[in-house]
């Protein structure tokens, strides 16, 4: 991936009476897409984080790194800096994702905030000062770029900043939905409390609590201090493992069953943000223990920029006999928090009731989709980015059936990457197989012009060939792309039906057991493969010979492919005895020619005869 800087020219669009600012402000918009280049902003993006008041964990250079290397997504930023020579003042990371629509199979983007699908807050980032040139400037750009859809999930973003983002798109061009809340189990989950410290626990105590709370507490921290069976350890380099593999069971238990499908996935990139915030010494994760036995944890992510605990993760075993974890860890959380110098304790999404025990404030994440009017992409182009996944999602829609889906799928792709030889092929063989010969050897011609080294123009021409009854000249150019790539399952299926057209039965077999163990679960790979045994088991020797007398041509050549020679060999009954077939020549003896199962003879057949 590159790295391409886009100037997005704003002065110039508003010059003149109504301009926001001189027309000598221009901001430049590069699209950082690449890990080396993100490495190199590393510096400007902490000054940055450190300088802006509205920046949190989850939009940090150290979380944003390791999340970008964990999703496979194509991951990019909009870096927004005054002119070339000067150092950025805003980023904003995303992610780019490929849907389909099924009605008519049109490809379209979806472009999320960086950290979507599991921060719990998304943002960008903004040094104070640059607010208006900078938000216009990414927002001009992000309507460059090809997407049906934008989404700001759960962003927590002031709302004179947001606003400045959303000036650019206009609802006469966009639809814009707002969601300012979420509720779940009767949890909102756009509410999240989190409570400001004093420099002191006891002040905290005095004037942060209910009086009931208040003593609650001091009374559940005296037990856990004098009691001879309760403690808190801190995970530490022995123990995280362990501890994270208790928090993430606790958790479990809890929300599992709500997860669905993604429940390994969400425990996967759970373990490897906690070991991620570990190494780099932003994590606390205090397990409480009756004796040998873990009766709660809770997985705390650190801020020391923002001087925040952000309690991200908790569990319990619901069996515990002593003090309520939640409550325990917590309170103890917040003490440590208080000795260690934080200022803030965040219990994140949801409104949940204990929260509020522990003298919290609420402030709003929401959530605002932008779609295009016509629910196409803008430009109503495919975005390069995602050519490899359309490209995959286009071949897999044609080798289930879905035609016109997976030929959709091709004219987008190839509007922006004409020499596409994987997409080219699979467009030829849709024309071939509708019946439309000559548009198929066009894209014939181009795919051979744009891979003249792939095994896919021979494959091709194969298939268009076949269709047009011209069985002998198919197999040959099967058999001229599978010399080129031999690994190439779909190439012996087709040279397989090809060999069954052609009554060459026992060669169809060899080819059908070579599709069986490149691919095993090939698609009707078992059905075929019975019927061309079926079919063998009834050829007589007569139609054996004239079947072979006429593709000497090309016989031996298929004969000579080592997988298919292997699976001969394999499948012959090592007792039978040869097959001799004689024939007369214009000149010279009559004399015979053993049938090898791997070979073919080269002269006409005209007399079978069973010897020995």
């Amino acid at each position: 991936m590159l790295s391409r800087q886009v100037c997005a020219k704003l002065s110039e669009r508003s010059s003149g009476k109504n301009s926001v600012w001189g027309t000598a402000d221009i901001m430049h918009v590069d699209i950082i897409e690449d890990f080396k280049k993100l490495r190199e902003v590393r510096a400007t993006w902490d000054a940055i984080y450190d300088a802006d008041p509205e920046a949190h964990l989850f939009v940090s250079w150290n979380w944003i790194y390791k999340w970008f290397e964990l999703i496979s997504y194509s991951t990019f930023v909009l870096a927004a800096r005054p002119d070339e020579s000067s150092d950025y003042v805003a980023f904003l990371p995303l992610w780019i994702k490929t849907k389909e629509r099924k009605k008519n199979g049109d490809l379209y983007h979806v472009i999320h905030m960086g950290g979507n699908h599991f921060a719990d807050y998304n943002g960008l980032l903004c040094r104070p000062g640059f607010e208006e040139p900078a938000l216009t400037a990414i927002a001009e750009r992000l309507k460059q770029m090809n997407w049906a859809q934008l989404q700001l999930q759960d962003i927590r973003m002031s709302d004179s900043r947001l606003a400045l983002f959303m000036k650019a798109f206009r609802r006469k061009d966009f639809e814009v939905e707002e969601k300012t809340s979420d509720v779940q189990e009767g949890i909102d989950l756009n509410i999240c409390p989190s409570a400001q410290l004093p420099g002191d626990w006891d002040a905290y105590l005095d004037t942060k609590l209910s009086a009931n709370t208040r003593q609650k507490l001091r009374r559940l921290l005296r037990q856990l201090e004098s009691a001879k069976d309760l403690r808190i350890t801190h995970a530490d380099a022995k123990t995280i493992d362990t501890d994270i593999d208790i928090l993430l069971r606790f958790w479990t238990n809890r929300w599992g069953n709500q997860k669905g499908d993604r429940l390994a996935s969400i425990l996967e990139n759970n373990r490897k943000m906690l070991r991620h915030a570990f190494d780099n010494d932003a994590l606390f994760l205090p397990v409480l223990w009756q004796g040998d036995t873990p009766g709660g944890a809770l997985g705390i992510y650190l801020d020391k920029s923002k001087k925040s605990f952000l309690s991200m993760l908790g569990g319990r075993d619901p069996a515990f006999k002593g003090p309520s974890p939640g409550l325990v860890l917590h309170a103890y959380a917040i003490r440590h928090a208080i000795q260690s110098g934080f200022t803030l304790y965040d219990f994140m999404r949801g409104n949940e009731t204990y929260k509020y025990s522990f003298g919290v404030d609420d402030h709003r994440v929401k959530t605002v989709i932008l779609s295009t009017k016509n629910k196409k992409n803008l430009g109503d182009r495919l975005d390069k980015r995602c050519l490899s996944v359309v490209t995959w999602r286009t071949v897999q829609n044609y080798r289930n059936g879905a035609i016109a889906n997976a030929e959709n799928g091709c004219r987008q792709i190839l509007a922006i990457d004409p020499q596409n030889v994987d997409v080219l092929y699979i467009l030829g063989r849709i024309l071939a197989e509708r019946g439309e010969a000559a548009e198929a050897m066009a894209v014939h011609e181009t795919l051979q012009a744009a891979g003249p080294n792939s095994y896919k123009p021979s494959f091709l021409l194969g298939r268009t060939l076949e269709l047009r009854g011209d069985f002998a000249a198919a197999a040959d150019a099967y058999a001229k792309g599978i010399e080129r790539e031999p690994e190439e399952a779909d190439g012996y299926f087709d040279l397989a039906r090809t060999l069954v057209y052609l009554r060459l039965f026992e060669l169809a077999i060899a080819a059908f057991d070579t599709v069986a163990e490149l691919v095993p679960n090939y698609r009707d790979i078992n059905v075929t493969r019975i019927k061309a045994t079926k079919a063998k088991d009834r050829q007589s020797l007569e139609d054996l010979a004239r079947a072979t007398a006429a593709t000497a041509g090309f016989s031996e050549r298929i004969g000579r492919i080592k997988a298919i020679a292997k699976a001969v060999a394999r499948n012959r009954p090592k007792s039978a005895a040869p097959l001799v077939l004689e024939w007369n020549q214009p000149k010279g003896p009559e004399r015979p020619f053993t049938f090898a199962r791997n070979a073919m003879p080269t002269a006409a057949a005209v007399k079978p005869v069973r010897k020995g």
